[in-house]
């Protein structure tokens, strides 16, 4: 019995020892590799992509390939679908092994030869971030905003599933008008190929991805153009709507007409949400309907026609144009292997070039408004006296009929009334003292004021 503890006790010790060790090699990211939520990590077979392992969650590697012979990552709800998808190429000896590491302890076995076989590194070369407003001085320009990120290094062991990246751009000419203007801009990225931007770009995918953002804006006001009023009493030229597509009424439509952006209509333009008209441009650039065709032909990628049906809203860029044809051709998921799924205006400014501009703008808003409240203060001083009027016309019929019904001769009931209406006109006067009265019929003398003593005096 004592022999028998004594095993059990080795035995124990050797499993702690054991588990403890494995911890401490995937700390240093030998033989064992941990994989933060939210990331991808790769890992290399010498210098070749052997395994691509995201650990995202609703997310798994789709088993069909585009193009390219390139896997995507793609949304997947069933939990188990995704845990065979995840370990779908570790060896069916071993798999009971890798689920027990991963679901204790986070980390997954890479490979007996390491290091040949390693955990993959790559510079992104850059990273950025934005500002609070209340972190630079008043008066700084805009594009202090945007500063490197204090991350001490740019070598990453693996990828961001969503990505935010900060781009400024500066002097963007409006077409209606010419004028320019300097924007702020954030979009969000979503992880689709991964191999692409690590293997593909070697990491370098940050500078062509803003390159891409700044041509679409480039395109976007150049070519956008906005519903407003052709016709109609002081409506003419007045902004209605981001867009004629935005206007479902073909009576309504009759009225509008279609003209490009000027400093004037940006101001009135909508510029966040899914709904604005730049995000809605610029989720189409995600692929172009050619690229989507051409995946259907190729067959066995329906999931990624699904996916890139979710990423365009189902109405991809039917062609993409202008500057952007150069740069991401078929959209900007083939190309940089990222989707844009997220779009902000931060802030905006006028251009140096267009500040008189935007000072006479604000001016002429700020009379605007000042008219309009001189005139709503108009409105409701009338509207008070209106409904004064008519609350004491209606006070008025009610004593009459309310006499009448007493039995009491219509025309000594309208005196009655008079009498009242002089009293009470009198009563917030300085008078101290009002008599009533004439030649035929009795007086009284009240006091005209409330503060007045609290005298009467009848007199005949």
């Amino acid at each position: 019995m004592y022999t028998f503890w004594i095993s059990v006790g080795l035995l124990v010790a050797t499993v702690v020892l054991t588990i403890v060790i494995i911890l401490l090699l995937s700390n240093l990211g030998a033989y064992f590799t941990k994989i933060a939520q939210g990331t991808t990590v790769f890992i290399n077979n010498g210098d070749s992509l052997r395994s691509i392992w995201p650990n995202v969650s609703g997310y798994q590697m789709s088993q069909d390939k585009d193009l390219d012979g390139q896997q995507w990552l793609i949304p997947e709800e069933d939990e188990e679908e995704r845990e065979e998808a995840f370990f779908r190429d570790s060896s069916l000896w071993t798999r009971w092994l890798q689920k027990l590491l991963w679901n204790s302890f986070g980390i997954r076995f890479i490979s007996w030869f390491w290091p040949h076989n390693a955990a993959h590194s790559f510079n992104i070369r850059s990273r950025k971030r934005i500002k609070e407003r209340n972190e630079i001085a008043q008066d700084a320009p805009l594009r202090s905003r945007v500063v490197d990120s204090p991350e001490p290094s740019t070598v990453v062991d693996s990828l961001l599933f969503t990505v935010p990246r900060p781009v400024f751009l500066e002097g963007v000419e409006l077409a209606g008008d010419n004028s320019r203007i300097n924007l702020l801009l954030l979009p969000i990225y979503r992880q689709v190929i991964p191999s692409l931007p690590v293997y593909n770009l070697k990491g370098d995918f940050f500078a062509p991805l803003d390159a891409a953002i700044e041509a679409a804006m480039v395109d976007f006001f150049a070519s956008h153009r906005v519903a407003v009023y052709k016709e109609g009493e002081g409506k003419k030229g007045q902004f209605a709507k981001n867009s004629l597509e935005e206007v479902e009424d073909p009576k309504e439509r009759e009225k509008l007409e279609a003209v490009p952006l000027t400093y004037s209509l940006w101001l009135q333009l909508t510029k966040g949400g899914e709904d604005s008209p730049i995000e809605r441009q610029l989720r189409h650039l995600n692929a172009s309907a050619e690229y989507r065709e051409k995946l259907v032909e190729k067959g066995g990628t329906e999931e990624l026609v699904s996916y890139i049906d979710t990423l365009t809203h189902d109405s991809p860029a039917l062609t993409i144009g202008g500057k952007l044809a150069s740069r991401i051709p078929s959209g900007i998921v083939p190309r940089f292997g990222f989707a844009l799924v997220s779009f902000r205006v931060v802030e905006w400014e006028a251009h140096q070039s267009t500040i008189k501009l935007a000072e006479a703008l604000l001016a002429k808003e700020t009379k605007r408004h000042e008219a309009e409240g001189v005139r709503e203060e108009a409105y409701g001083k009338r509207d008070a006296t209106e409904a004064l009027g008519k609350g004491e016309s209606d006070r008025f019929d009610r004593m009459v009929a309310a006499l009448v019904k007493h039995k009491v001769d219509p025309n000594i009931a309208a005196q009655v009334v008079a009498t009242q209406l002089r009293m009470e006109n009198v009563r917030g006067s300085k008078l101290t003292t009002y008599v009533e009265g004439g030649d035929s019929r009795a007086s009284i003398m009240v006091p005209a004021q409330a503060s007045a003593p609290k005298t009467t005096e009848e007199t005949v």
